[in-house]
Parts: structure tokens; C-alpha cells; sequence
């Protein structure tokens, strides 16, 4: 019988202390937030058929607190298709983007990402003269990296979903337009790793919403000034390949503020 109750107690042994060894490798989860400040510049090329538009531009970030620096450079070539004019749109781009890695915990690198995304607008004209003009836009991004990141850490090929909410207001007698707008990110396929710090759920990982103004010089130059929060969400996990081990874990909360401006020309043939 005595015998009995030691092999039952080897058993548990057995079972239970590898497993307590391996939740212990997941470490509890840490906070680190940041508030930083921004200036953006960019310009912006369109071409317009009848229903149809082509976009190239050009877009140059720059850090200015903490550390002034240039955060990030963007070559963008995009489309707009107007399915139901002023009322329904559809559009896809591409963007090549060169970054410094600013959610790692190593030695600040450049990286370099691609950024596939398409989507549909809906616009709505609003009031008795129709000077406002309400959208919603619907987008689906697909970001690659070009690294060998762990997979357990962060995704080599991200989906993501980003909903915008827009009301733009034309001055009557004056060319220019006032507009403000609220948009959230919501990941789609995050790491097993994030999920566990997350409740085993993709989560938000960004809120941003802005206001400007914009100025149009004649019928074919524009200039776009704004203000910016941007709230993003990330987690710096530094996990082993296999993923059994969890040396530190960092949920990471930006707050940036972005002061911008954007130079569009615009050619309808």
C-alpha cells in the first residue's frame, strides 16, 4: 500500500514540476510608455482619369522629441476607383517603407517594410447646401518585413484592419476645406505569444484621430496642414525559437503627437 501512495506521489511529481517550470518561463507582463512629438512632410502626385485616379508620393518623418532623428521614410503608389461617384470608392496602394525599429530593445536599426493594403470609402454629402461631406473608410493591410523575425515574437507577414471616420466641411466662398477624423487599427493574425499577453484575443493596436485644413492654391495645387494623436499598442517580447521560454515582456503604449504638412498636385485630364 505505502508503496502505492509513493509511485501515485512520483506521478504527480512527475507531471506537475515540469509544469510549473514551464509557466514560469513566461514572465509577467511590463509596462513601458513613451510620449514623443513628430513632423511630417510629404508630397503627393494625382492623376485623374474619369473614374479612375493614380497617386504617387513621397513622405519624410522626423522625430522631435525625445530624440530628433528621421523616424521614417515612405514611397507610396496608389489607386482610387469610383464605383458610384460621389457616393462609393474603392482603392488599393503599396508602400515601401524605411524605419528605425523604435519597439526593440537592441541596438536602433533601419528597416525596411512593405505595406500592401486595399479597401472601400463610402461618402455621404450632409446640410442644405451639401457642404459637408461624411466617409467611412474601410481598409485591409498587409505589412511584411524583410527580416527573419522570430515568430513567436512578431509576425513576419501582419494583417490588420483600420476603420476611419471622416466629416469634411467646404468653406462656401473660400477654397479651403476644414476636416477631422478618427480611425482604429485592429490586428487580425497576432503571434500565439501576443495573444497570451492579450487574453488570447488580437487586440487594438492603434487610435488615431486628427484635425486640418486644407488649402486649395488654384485647380491643381493643395496644401494640407494638421494636427495629430496617434495612440499605438505593441508588444516587445524577447521569446526563444521554440517558444518555451519568455525572458522579458514589455507591452508598449506611444503617444505622439504630429504636427504635419502635405503638398498635393493634382492633374485631371
Amino acid at each position: 500500500m505505502v508503496q502505492k501512495i509513493y509511485k501515485a506521489l512520483f506521478i504527480c511529481l512527475f507531471c506537475v514540476v515540469p509544469a510549473m517550470a514551464f509557466a514560469q518561463t513566461y514572465v509577467a507582463l511590463q509596462d513601458s510608455s513613451q510620449l514623443a512629438t513628430q513632423l511630417r512632410t510629404a508630397a503627393d502626385f494625382d492623376l485623374k482619369f474619369n473614374r479612375v485616379s493614380l497617386a504617387f508620393s513621397e513622405e519624410l518623418r522626423f522625430n522631435l522629441y525625445p530624440t530628433p532623428e528621421v523616424a521614417l521614410a515612405i514611397t507610396h503608389v496608389g489607386m482610387d476607383v469610383n464605383i458610384v461617384k460621389g457616393y462609393f470608392s474603392g482603392h488599393a496602394g503599396y508602400m515601401l517603407r524605411m524605419r528605425t525599429n523604435k519597439f526593440s530593445t537592441q541596438d536602433v536599426n533601419k528597416i525596411l517594410r512593405h505595406r500592401v493594403y486595399f479597401g472601400l470609402t463610402e461618402h455621404i454629402k450632409l446640410g442644405t447646401q451639401r457642404l459637408f461631406t461624411l466617409s467611412l473608410r474601410e481598409r485591409a493591410v498587409l505589412n511584411m518585413r524583410t527580416d527573419a523575425p522570430n515568430l513567436f515574437e512578431k509576425q513576419a507577414y501582419s494583417w490588420e484592419m483600420r476603420y476611419r471616420l471622416q466629416l469634411q466641411y467646404k468653406f462656401m466662398s473660400k477654397p479651403l476645406s476644414a476636416y477631422v477624423w478618427t480611425e482604429l487599427n485592429h490586428t487580425c493574425n497576432a503571434t500565439e505569444m501576443q495573444k497570451y499577453y492579450n487574453n488570447g484575443h488580437n487586440y487594438i493596436s492603434a487610435s488615431r484621430s486628427a484635425i486640418g485644413l486644407k488649402w486649395k492654391i488654384d485647380a491643381t495645387n493643395t496644401l494640407n496642414f494638421y494636427l495629430r494623436y496617434d495612440w499605438l499598442r505593441d508588444f516587445d517580447i524577447d521569446a526563444n525559437r521554440a517558444g518555451t521560454t519568455v525572458k522579458s515582456a514589455y507591452e508598449i503604449k506611444d503617444n505622439n503627437v504630429i504636427l504635419g504638412v502635405t503638398y498635393h498636385f493634382g492633374w485631371k485630364r
